[in-house]
């Protein structure tokens, strides 16, 4: 006999954009993607002809243009409160509601030294998101990040000392290019606390950490990073940090007359190593 253990259902990829207008020319803007999963007392739909339980998908799509108009300023995680509050506050069957909120960031131009007030650039450098989970009667989980955040440095990094047997071909080296797609996300634990502060403070202590530290092997510049970051940000409880290795190889240039294989190197991420830990208070 077939018995539904769990189900939830929503609406992805809904996209929305809200200029907002300080003034008739000063103007901010915020760009999401958002997904939303309800969870509750939906098993009649599932187990019989019973639709009254579903809250349609188009009504979730409808649900997040129309909070966005009314609430969404320029902090992912807040909304992501907004969105997680009315579901719960306005279906009384509904127990749970999850959302991600995907952020496309726009910068302002540069134009003859000075930032424009309503023309922008795509920053398309990482992709900032934000999570949350809100269930009925708990607190709220909510947490933010970057995925795939680029970076490098070509010097300052080595790795020596590491386990060597009879398949170990990998040469220590002690002045290497480091370079790798930062990942993080972080889980707030103060709920009141300045969201759209930690991103910027998250990546400035990360580019700190990573630009200044010589780095002895990837985890431990991870480590170092997460340890940083909690020490930087009260409101930040835990963070989930993942460093995969984007490799630049030395080339041997000898056979066509040129020295040393420091100077032009292949660029590579494929296989890469993958390195990954969560930091926590």
């Amino acid at each position: 006999m077939a018995t539904l253990e769990s189900n939830r259902y929503g609406k992805f990829r809904v996209r929305v954009m809200k200029v907002i207008r300080h003034d008739e020319t000063h103007h901010d803007v915020c760009e999401l993607e958002a997904d939303v999963l309800l969870q509750g007392d939906l098993a009649g739909s599932y187990l019989s002809e019973d639709n009254l339980s579903i809250v349609p998908t188009d009504t979730v799509k409808n649900t997040v243009h129309l909070l966005a108009h009314d609430h969404l300023e320029t902090c992912r995680t807040s909304f992501a409160k907004v969105i997680g509050g009315h579901f719960l506050a306005k279906y009384p069957h509904l127990t749970g509601v999850e959302v991600e909120l995907r952020e496309r960031r726009w910068g302002r131009m540069e134009i003859a030294g000075e930032s424009h007030p309503h023309a922008f650039v795509h920053a398309a450098n990482g992709e900032f998101f934000s999570r949350g989970a809100f269930f009925r009667g708990q607190e709220p989980m909510l947490a933010a990040g970057i995925r795939g955040h680029l970076v490098m440095k070509t010097t300052g990094s080595g790795f020596e000392g590491y386990n060597v047997c009879e398949l170990t071909t990998l040469p220590p080296a002690n002045d290497r290019v480091f370079a790798t797609k930062l990942t993080a996300e972080w889980q707030f634990g103060d709920h009141a606390a300045d969201f759209g502060g930690a991103d910027a403070a998250v990546l400035a202590v990360a580019h700190t950490v990573f630009a200044r530290n010589y780095s002895p092997s990837v985890q431990r510049t991870l480590f170092e990073i997460g340890e940083q970051i909690l020490a930087a940000v009260p409101a930040i409880s835990r963070i989930e940090l993942k460093m995969p290795n984007v490799h630049f190889l030395g080339l041997d240039l000898t056979k066509l007359g040129r020295p040393g294989q420091k100077a032009v190197l292949l660029p590579t991420d494929e296989p890469h190593g993958e390195i990954e830990a969560v930091i926590t208070r």
